[in-house]
């Protein structure tokens, strides 16, 4: 997939001779205006300094307005500045401006002729400010709303704010304008903190509020030399020191009596004890957890030396103490096998607690060494250390707590024991520095480099090295005789991490050209970036296993298998075995320009475009396998745009962009299906010579001497354990020479999967600080990158890597006389938002009405309750997957899809009656949201996610709704007020509602097969391949599905007792309150 193209070796060596003077990322915006006397007349030769105040970074740098009376500081550090005039025969000027992430703040001051001096009474802030070159749209949360609205203690709790940003469980994060969580680029000054793996933000990198001055959510139209998402680019700087010594210290807490109840848990089948009622369900009420949360904070920041070095020091851990009582319940009286005739009755009431401690130490220093260059660097170690495990809030409708035999001294650990000895730590940090050096006033050079480190061992420590058991149906025996109640399990974890280490190596230069004027005012922008990632892994329980038994289920049900059951049989289980290991790495190239070209004072066009070459990692042997490899040519991303202020009095614009964006590959499809994993079942028999209790079925009985051939071997003949058909799931897809229909393969003609999108959009500014803008967005899934399931002779799983609807995944499918779906995920969206910062008040509220439509969630599923698997999850894995149970599309409106969503801030000061030294700030954040599709599921050749009817066939859940409050009160006192106290309250979800996010939508827990479809009055499913053409070229198996459902009733076999009941609530209120000082 490598393109060569000669231009490119020019542009390459052009950059890279610029990136051997400097490198960069942006991690700050700037000043700029055009200073006139007045009578209007544009003033050169001005002296305009900027100094930064509060908690901004240092920066002090003057410049002089050119002939045009313009000027420009670039690269700015966010936050606040004093900027000032000063000219002969003019009065000074000064005012408070505030600079964000990637915009122009204006100060355009008119010039009065004097000598004294006279302060601007005005706030600039480039938020609720007009930039009319400006056509991309973002969120910008600057310290002054970080510090006033109800939020948690991280930056990522504010993210929702925004108005196109959702925290959706069903995304698997943060879904922005459409894309799901995993397509989302997380940014720490600079330097790339997304998990390698799955593309969301791991919790150490999730930042306290006490070590953020700003955090920006890039949504669409962004520029050139942002690239490898298709979702957002957020973005967070740190706070810094400068000539001011500041510093505070406090603690907050959130104590568990004063949250909300725990949600009901929906159960089947009276296991959780409604008398014995056949076919009872009930929500089961799980004790509150106890325990409080601890926040402490400490921070310090000032000059090493005065206006050339500063420094900025914090410690802001995490402490998270959780309390966890369970109820074991049983159907019989302890030391009594008697039946209770009323059900369940708690026999056994256990104490658990885990601490959780999130540490969070920051450094960071600013220099200026000379008025044109400016260094940074920054240290952030956040490990995450982990005491302790906690079963789950449903453990105890399994009858008995986890319980392990470790032998020697150790002996027999239960319940508490088990798991108040395991435990984790999820090592990490970053490092980063920049440097910037201002050649000319025109001319701005950068250099950035910075390093991330993670490993993920959380839940890793104390864990027994035996079989993990669960008893998932025990039906037409009893417990006395299995061993184990339904739901039981011994275990809730073997899964081994020896170690999952990733390193994020990043490399960035770029030039800005700014104030070059020709055919109008050009500010150009080009550059260099280097992105390498590396994983070393060992994990998983392969020599261990996971075993199920299902008792009173056959094994074809099971397997979904052609087999034939064993007369007299019990039931049937599966044993599967899971494992990791293997280093890889990769890395990701960009070349970029752009320019932002002023073509008069009214018309300004943004044009760019970003160039990337990338290599995917490859786990195998490099020998006997291959990579996929995406040349300059093959990833090419226009960026256009242009605004024009309407009316010419700077008040009006509209704008519009374009562009392309596209993905950078994450490792969970390369670990999985390039060598990396092993990943196998075994499906087995429960008979009565083998015995009924559950713990005969070990791992050398299932699986004897059988070998484990490459794609696995169904049925068994002959051999020498219980298991009857083996299945393998990690068949290398990328072996060189290798039969597709054996292992699969890469398609050879694979496309990078790209996304398009376009905005158009309005803003007035209403006064000044008051903003009214309004936008209309569209973006579509041009190609996307999945493994596409094909089945070998022996019935395991091969996989495609192509695009889906395209390519070789097509000419397979036309092979076998079956449709093949291309993916599709359509996001139209009309927004309007008002926004206005003043002195005393501020307030923000947005109306979105959207529609995400499609059969393709993206890179987090929304069909399987947001996992984040890029680019494996369940879409596609067979033909019946993007269609209904009769053939037809199934493309609709996705599970995310919330078509009218308004969300409103604010806050006031009340400063009581002009004190100096008390005020109160009270604000509240609102939101009222559609509810999301619901979708009628059923199991097909153990899928998981086919579509029955159509997408969104149950309707949808109801109205969300979320109110969260805050207050807060600073008081002043010592010499000239220097010390501040404040105390704080913060309610999330104040009315503590508990609207329901989902449902159960499965409607039957049966694995259909050839065997269950012919139970249900199909006479062409004689075998897979027949169902499949059925499907397509038949009449369809929707009413077979139904028929054999109709017919077992309501039962584990048939319909399930709870489908279309809500199974998903809101989170309950918690309280979190505390105080700081200043000083």
């Amino acid at each position: 997939m490598k393109i060569n193209f000669k231009f490119m070796t020019v542009a390459m060596s052009l950059v890279l001779c610029l990136a051997a003077m400097a490198f960069g990322q942006r991690t700050t915006g700037n000043i700029e205006g055009t200073i006139t006397d007045q009578n209007g007349a544009v003033v050169p030769g001005v002296t305009v300094t900027a100094k930064s105040t509060g908690t901004t970074a240092g920066f002090n740098r003057s410049t002089t307005t050119d002939s045009n009376g313009y000027f420009i500081f670039s690269q700015v550090p966010v936050g606040t500045y004093e900027v000032s005039t000063s000219m002969s025969g003019f009065q000074t000027t000064k005012g408070a401006v505030t600079v964000s992430l990637d915009r122009n703040a204006s100060f355009s001051p008119v010039l009065k002729p004097g000598g004294t001096d006279v302060v601007v009474d005005v706030t600039i802030d480039s938020n609720t400010t007009i930039d009319l070159g400006d056509t991309k749209i973002d969120t910008n949360i600057n310290k002054d709303i970080i510090d006033n609205l109800p939020s948690g203690t991280t930056f990522a709790s504010l993210l929702k704010v925004a108005p196109n940003v959702r925290p959706e469980g069903l995304a698997g994060g943060f879904q922005i304008d459409g894309a799901s969580g995993s397509e989302n680029v997380f940014v720490i000054d600079g330097q790339e903190v997304t998990n390698f793996r799955t593309g969301s933000l791991n919790g150490n990198n999730n930042l306290p509020f006490e070590l953020v001055q700003e955090v920006q959510i890039k949504t669409t139209g962004y520029e050139a030399e942002y690239g490898g998402a298709t979702g957002g680019v957020i973005n967070a700087v740190t706070v810094g020191g400068n000539d001011n010594w500041r510093g505070n210290f406090g603690i907050s807490f959130t104590p568990s009596k004063f949250n909300g109840n725990p949600r009901g848990i929906l159960t089947a089948y009276n296991v959780a004890g409604v008398g014995n009622q056949p076919n009872a369900f009930t929500y089961f009420q799980p004790n509150k957890d106890g325990g409080t949360n601890f926040f402490p904070v400490a921070s310090m920041s000032g000059p090493i030396v005065k206006e050339k070095l500063w420094f900025s020091l914090a410690y802001a851990p995490q402490l998270f103490n959780t309390i966890r009582t369970i109820n074991y319940y049983s159907n019989t009286i302890a030391g009594n096998s008697n039946a209770n005739p009323n059900g369940q009755i708690v026999n056994n009431t256990l104490r658990y607690e885990q601490n959780l401690r999130q540490e969070q130490y920051f450094a960071r220093l600013d220099a200026q060494p000379t008025s044109k260059l400016r260094l940074y660097g920054t240290f952030i170690y956040n490990p995450l250390i982990q005491d302790g495990v906690l079963p789950a809030i449903n453990e105890g409708l399994g009858g008995s707590p986890q319980s392990v035999n470790f032998g020697g001294n150790l002996g027999v650990l239960t319940g508490p024991a088990l798991l108040g000895q395991q435990g984790g730590r999820q090592n990490a940090n970053n490092v980063n520095g920049q440097a910037t050096y201002n050649a000319t006033n025109n001319l701005v050079l950068n250099f950035r480099a910075g390093r991330s480190f993670l490993n993920e061992k959380l839940n890793s420590y104390g864990l027994p090295r035996t079989t993990r058991y669960l008893c998932s149906q025990v039906t037409g025996v009893t417990a006395a005789q299995t061993g184990c109640a339904q739901g039981f399990q011994n275990i809730a974890n073997n899964n081994q991490i020896n170690y999952d280490v990733s390193t994020r190596t990043t490399f960035d230069a770029d030039a800005s050209l700014v104030g070059v004027n020709f055919g109008g005012r050009h500010n150009f922008k080009f550059g260099y970036q280097f992105n390498r990632l590396f994983n070393t892994v060992s994990n998983g329980y392969k020599n261990l296993g996971i075993i199920q038994l299902f008792y009173g289920r056959t094994v074809d049900v099971l397997s979904g298998a052609p087999l034939t059951p064993t007369p007299g049989n019990l039931g049937s289980g599966l044993l599967t075995r899971f494992g990791t290991v293997g280093e890889a790495s990769s890395k990701s190239q960009a070349l970029f320009v752009q320019d932002s070209w002023q073509i008069n004072n009214r018309l300004t066009l943004n044009l760019g475009i970003r160039f990337e070459n990338e290599t995917v990692p490859n786990f195998g042997d490099a020998a006997n396998s291959q990579a996929i490899e995406f040349g300059w040519g093959d990833k090419i991303s226009p960026r256009l745009g242009f605004s024009f202020d309407l009316l010419g009095d700077g008040k009006n614009k509209v704008f519009a962009s374009y562009g392309w964006f596209y993905d950078r590959f994450k490792y969970e499809l390369p670990r999985g299906s390039f060598g990396g994993d092993f990943f196998r079942r075994d499906f087995f028999e429960i008979l009565p010579a083998r015995g009924l209790v559950y713990t005969g079925y070990n791992l050398q009985n299932i699986l004897g001497s059988n070998p484990d051939p490459i794609g696995g071997t169904c049925p068994i003949v002959g051999g020498t354990g219980y298991s009857v058909c083996q299945f393998d799931f990690r068949v290398a897809t990328n072996l060189i020479g290798a039969d597709i229909f054996e292992t699969g393969a890469i398609d050879p003609n694979i496309k990078a999967a790209r996304q398009s999108e376009y905005t158009i959009g309005f803003e007035r500014q209403l006064s000044q600080n008051f903003l009214l803008s309004a936008r209309f967005t569209h973006k579509q899934i041009d190609r996307a990158i999945e493994d596409v399931g094909v089945f070998n002779a022996q019935g395991s799983e091969a996989y495609i890597i192509g695009n889906p609807g395209l390519g070789l995944v097509c000419d397979i499918s036309r092979q076998s006389n079956l449709p093949c779906a291309k993916a599709q995920r359509d996001y139209d969206a009309f927004e309007i938002r008002v926004d206005r910062r003043a002195t005393k008040y501020f307030f923000n509220a947005s109306y979105t009405w959207s529609r995400l439509f499609g059969n393709y969630s993206g890179l987090a599923s929304s069909d399987e309750a947001g996992r984040t698997s890029p680019n494996v999850n369940r879409f596609f894995d067979l033909p019946p997957l993007g269609f209904n149970a009769d053939g037809d599309p199934d493309n609709g409106r996705l599970a995310t899809d919330r078509p009218h969503v308004f969300k409103a801030y604010g806050g006031y000061n009340f400063d009581w009656m002009g004190s100096r030294t008390n005020a109160t700030t009270i604000s509240a954040f609102t939101t009222i949201q559609s509810g999301t599709p619901l979708t009628t599921i059923y199991n097909l050749y153990s899928l998981g996610t086919t579509i029955l009817n159509g997408r969104g066939d149950l309707g949808r859940t109801e109205r969300f709704t979320e109110t969260d409050f805050s207050i807060n009160h600073r008081y002043k006192f010592g010499r000239d007020s220097r010390f501040t106290l404040e105390g704080y309250l913060d309610i999330r979800n104040l009315f503590n509602e508990s609207n329901v996010l989902g449902a159960q939508t499965n409607i039957s827990s049966t694995n259909f097969s050839a065997t269950t479809l012919t139970t249900g009055g199909c006479t062409t499913c004689t075998s897979e391949g027949a169902v499949f053409q059925t499907i397509f070229n038949g009449s369809g198996i929707r009413q077979a599905v139904l028929n054999y459902l109709n017919a077992q009733g309501t039962s584990t076999a048939g319909r399930l007792n709870t489908y279309g009941l809500a199974n998903a609530f809101q989170a309950p209120r918690d309280v979190r309150f505390g105080f700081r000082v200043y000083f």
